[in-house]
């Protein structure tokens, strides 16, 4: 029961005061100087993680590809790193065992039918508010999959200097309507924060052009002037605004194979495409921001053995 409490009171505080910096104080403050400390202020402190500092300041040399087929020990390697260091996207196809492809897809049933089969975290529930589309959801830990969780393990020690652990998140998506209205922060292009971060993403079934693929903007995760005038000058922090154009010359949109594992910078302009035919989208969610937080920005680790 104690520690319990404990980690639900850890969780409220990684969730509040110590969550990851977003964009809210450049929302509430609009005086460019004001934003001007405080971009410079997190972004040199980042510059101290060796991580950060090699995939998001660091130039690097032009890759052939960012897409590749899995390895037979399911590893990321250092020219997969190098290619997610350039574009800020790294896609891996026929990325989990069979095994490991097969329970997943059990997951994904359970969250359609909303029902519970399967050991969740969070049992299938449906987002309410929702118009244009309808979305299930429900969370799962990572050490149920233990691939995910070593292609975690390895980006997270890769890129933070630090083994972090992620929140989980199953999406069971599908259009109701015929069409759908943007939504900011969901389907315009835009940034989840200005500091560098990263996304893992993996769907076991294939995703069209019709299915509302992952879009990510090329290189728009590199941190350089041009980066710096889009957080200072921005009101909505997405493609509305007009610097967003100076971050990248191309967009991809992440059409995938069955099994394929996808990560991406997003401090860099990503978006969920809509919907363009009557279809779903299944779709797991890695997020780092609660666990990897302010004070690991602040007091940098670079002395954690990389994997």
């Amino acid at each position: 029961m104690y520690f319990r409490y404990l980690n639900f009171f850890n969780s409220k505080i990684n969730k509040s005061i110590l969550r990851t910096p977003g964009v809210e104080f450049l929302k509430k403050n609009k005086d460019v100087e004001k934003r001007s400390k405080y971009l410079n202020f997190w972004i040199n402190r980042c510059k101290k993680n060796s991580g950060l500092k090699f995939f998001f300041f660091d130039e690097q040399i032009k890759t052939d590809s960012f897409t590749y087929a899995s390895s037979n020990d399911f590893k990321i390697s250092s020219t997969m790193f190098d290619s997610l260091g350039y574009y800020g996207l790294l896609i891996i196809k026929n990325a989990l065992p069979q095994n490991e492809l097969f329970k997943i897809i059990s997951y994904f049933d359970d969250l359609a039918k909303l029902e519970n089969h399967n050991n969740w975290l969070t049992k299938p529930s449906k987002v309410i508010g929702r118009t244009d589309t309808e979305l299930n959801t429900g969370k799962v830990d990572i050490d149920q999959f233990p691939y995910l969780k070593s292609y975690s393990d390895q980006a997270s020690t890769r890129i933070f200097n630090k083994k972090i652990k992620p929140n989980v998140d199953m999406h069971y998506l599908k259009i109701i309507n015929n069409s759908e209205d943007p939504i900011r922060g969901e389907t315009y292009l835009h940034s989840d924060r200005f500091i560098p971060h990263f996304k893992m993403f993996y769907t076991p079934y294939a995703i069209s052009e019709n299915d509302a693929p992952f879009e990510y903007a090329l290189q728009s995760h590199k941190i350089n002037l041009n980066y710096i005038e889009f957080f200072k000058q921005s009101v909505f922090f997405d493609e509305t605004d007009q610097t967003s154009r100076n971050l990248y010359n191309e967009k991809i949109k992440v059409t995938t194979e069955p099994n394929t594992l996808y990560i991406a910078f997003t401090n860099g302009l990503h978006r969920r495409s809509d919907f363009k035919s009557k279809s779903e989208r299944c779709m797991m969610f890695f997020q780092y921001v609660e666990r990897f937080n302010k004070l690991n920005y602040l007091f940098p680790r670079n002395n954690e053995n990389i994997i």
